[in-house]
């Protein structure tokens, strides 16, 4: 896939809208690629730049999330007047389908800044080492978090074997150059690098909000599981978990907290959004109280209610609501998890301890003891626990797995990765329906044979 440059010059700007103050920034008029990591200050900004290009209203201030679980059965789109949201609603997407694009540059923008910064961080004099390498470990997690994210939603990251990986880039000399794509394997390989990197060099704990340590661990669980290195995936999500005065579960009283604070104890990673800087979740999703179906873009299927229809006392069912929505909305509804319609400040959940005790539970397996953390999933967020009856073999637990994943992640970019790694698509979705998106047209042209498209476009 093609890499797209956006200038340094850029990443200041965004900066203006983060929720930290920039420092002795030139006006816009002054500044350059070349000027602006040459200082400390410069490289904050860059930073914080880093951070902005992740909260791009393609990436995780909504598409990328939202379009994972629209092209599954846990979504659906409204605004039918749009023929690119229609095919998605009907899982037949083209390579020239804008939603897809902009999600790709997105991505790809995200990866250039993290390389910027990755060359230029050790020429600045006067960096205290403590910062210049959180900094630079920051850079590596954004780096591993938009490859993998690129592998999930455009390879086919479900089999080691596959030639069909993604575009690695880690350098910004000749950003337009083309690139091959690598294997899945070598794919994995860099991801798995970069978070190492990051987890050697992040030594301070700051919230949250931003990368820390914890942040890299978690992400590593879920690649390992993802490649079925369940050892590892084990080891570092009981490295999460065991940090109980940093995280914790709220529990089912407390559940729509989660959604309604900032930064809880549930909370590994999120991108913290303000009413000046506002995510695009809000207005994805529950745009106001009489919204038409033309109107809101993303919507919970009907599948979905009817999945926790059958989950007694499950306090999660709470998160989505098919009874006060529009006529026109029906059968469908809308997740409850991106309210806020004033101030719009919704965040983007990237990692949660939830998730931790669901991977651990999956790594474990039925004969490694996973139904005891799947359990107390379960029981935190209201239902009985599963009795060894319920799940005899390990197909009934892959399954017990699966749901307890959809009602945990549902619209926080799980489900349709999750059908994709477990070879349940066709099971799920229907025969015929391809597990990733298409590489957007543009690049395959571009590519001049170089990037090949995937199998089935």
């Amino acid at each position: 896939m093609k890499i797209y440059k956006i200038a340094l010059l850029f990443l200041v700007l965004i900066s203006t809208i983060s929720c930290k103050k920039l420092l002795n920034v030139k006006s816009q008029s002054d500044v350059d690629d070349d000027e602006v990591l040459t200082s400390v200050d410069g490289l904050r900004n860059a930073r914080i730049g880093m951070y902005s290009t992740l909260q791009s209203r393609d990436y995780y201030g909504g598409v990328y999330p939202l379009l994972a679980e629209a092209y599954s059965d846990n979504g659906a789109t409204g605004g039918y007047d749009v023929v690119d949201l229609n095919s998605i609603d009907e899982l037949e997407v083209a390579p020239n389908n804008l939603y897809v694009k902009g999600v790709a540059v997105a991505i790809y923008q995200s990866i250039y800044t993290a390389n910027k910064i990755l060359e230029n961080a050790d020429k600045i004099a006067g960096v205290d080492e403590t910062e210049l390498k959180n900094i630079k470990g920051e850079a590596y997690f954004v780096r591993a978090l938009a490859e993998f994210d690129l592998l999930r939603m455009f390879g086919q990251h479900w089999d080691l074997t596959s030639p069909y990986g993604i575009s690695i880039k880690t350098t910004t000399t000749n950003p337009s150059q083309i690139i091959a794509r690598s294997s899945v394997q070598a794919s994995y390989n860099q991801i798995i690098n970069d978070l190492k990197q990051a987890d050697n060099l992040i030594t301070v704990y700051s919230g949250s909000q931003y990368i820390s340590n914890y942040a890299t661990k978690a992400l590593l669980a879920r690649v390992y599981l993802y490649t079925k290195n369940y050892a590892d995936a084990i080891t570092n999500a009981s490295n999460v978990i065991a940090e109980t005065g940093k995280f914790s579960l709220l529990g089912s009283s407390s559940l729509d907290k989660i959604y309604t604070q900032k930064n809880t104890k549930e909370s590994i990673f999120e991108l913290k959004f303000t009413p000046q800087n506002q995510s695009s979740y809000n207005g994805f999703t529950y745009s106001r109280s009489d919204a038409l179906r033309s109107d809101v873009q993303f919507l919970a299927s009907e599948s979905l209610k009817t999945f926790f229809e059958s989950r007694t006392n499950d306090f999660r069912a709470n998160l989505v609501d098919y009874v006060n929505v529009d006529v026109s909305i029906e059968p469908d509804g809308r997740t409850e998890k991106y309210r806020g319609e004033t101030t719009r400040d919704n965040a983007a959940y990237i990692l949660r301890l939830a998730e931790m005790y669901l991977i651990r539970a999956e790594a474990l397996g039925l004969a490694g003891g996973g139904l005891t953390d799947l359990n107390l999933i379960r029981e935190n967020r209201g239902m009985a626990p599963l009795l060894a009856t319920d799940v005899p073999d390990n197909t009934a637990f892959a399954q017990a797995i699966a749901d307890e994943r959809r009602a945990e992640l549902n619209f926080e970019s799980s489900r349709l990765f999750d059908l994709a790694r477990t070879q349940k698509i066709e099971e799920v979705l229907g025969t015929g329906v391809n597990p990733i998106m298409p590489i957007p047209q543009n690049d395959i042209t571009l590519g001049q044979g170089i990037i090949k498209q995937n199998p089935g476009y």
